[in-house]
C-alpha cells in the first residue's frame, strides 16, 4: 500500500529535472537553426531590391531602344547614383524631382514598388568601347578581369551600364552590383555587406 502511495505521488509531482533540462536543450538547438535561417534569408533579402530594380532598368533601355534605336543616357556618370545622390541605409522614395538626372529616369520610365534602398546609375553611349570605369569599389573576384574591360563583352553599336550600389549597415563597405548590355547576368560583390 505504501509503494503504491509513493507512486502515485511521484506521478503527480509533474516533471523531473532531467526531464527539463532535455526540453530546455531542445528548443535552444531548434532556436539555433531558426536564427541562421533568418540571417540567411535577410541575406538574400538584401540584394533582392537592386537585382529587381536593375533588371526593370534592363527591360526600360531595350524598350526604349525598340523605338528610338539607340539607348538613353540616363545618369551623368556611373556613379551619379539615384534617386539620391549619396549611399546608405536610408530608404529613398524613387520619384526624386530634385535629382539632376531626374528628367532622363522619368523618360526611361523605370518604376519600383516603392521607396529603394540602393542608388543606381546608367550610362548609355554608342561604339565599340564602353570608356567606363565602374565605382573603384570592384575587385572582381573570381573573373580575369573587370567585365566591361573583357574583350568578349564589347559593344559592337549601341550599349549601356547599369550600376547599383548600397550600404545596408553603414560600416563603409558598399554592396556593389554591374551589369551591361553585352552581358547576360549582374555581377556583384560584397552582397552580405
Amino acid at each position: 500500500m505504501r509503494s503504491t502511495r509513493r507512486q502515485r505521488s511521484a506521478t503527480r509531482r509533474g516533471f523531473t529535472l532531467v526531464e527539463l533540462l532535455v526540453v530546455v536543450g531542445m528548443v535552444g538547438i531548434l532556436a539555433a537553426l531558426a536564427l541562421v535561417g533568418y540571417r540567411r534569408y535577410m541575406n538574400a533579402a538584401g540584394i533582392a531590391e537592386p537585382k529587381a530594380v536593375m533588371q526593370g532598368i534592363r527591360g526600360a533601355q531595350e524598350s526604349y531602344k525598340a523605338e528610338m534605336l539607340v539607348y538613353l543616357p540616363v545618369s551623368s556618370a556611373l556613379d551619379a547614383w539615384y534617386p539620391s545622390g549619396t549611399l546608405g541605409n536610408q530608404k529613398r522614395a524613387w520619384n526624386d524631382t530634385t535629382h539632376t538626372d531626374a528628367a532622363n529616369w522619368r523618360m526611361l520610365n523605370v518604376t519600383t514598388d516603392g521607396a529603394v534602398r540602393f542608388g543606381y546609375a546608367s550610362v548609355a553611349g554608342n561604339g565599340s568601347d564602353f570608356g567606363l570605369t565602374p565605382h573603384l569599389g570592384f575587385t572582381w573576384h573570381g573573373l580575369p578581369q573587370a567585365p566591361l574591360a573583357d574583350p568578349q563583352f564589347a559593344p559592337r553599336g549601341p550599349w549601356y551600364v547599369i550600376q547599383a550600389a548600397g550600404d545596408r549597415d553603414e560600416d563603409g563597405t558598399y554592396a556593389l552590383l554591374l551589369t551591361a548590355s553585352t552581358m547576360s547576368g549582374i555581377y556583384w560583390e560584397n552582397d552580405t555587406e
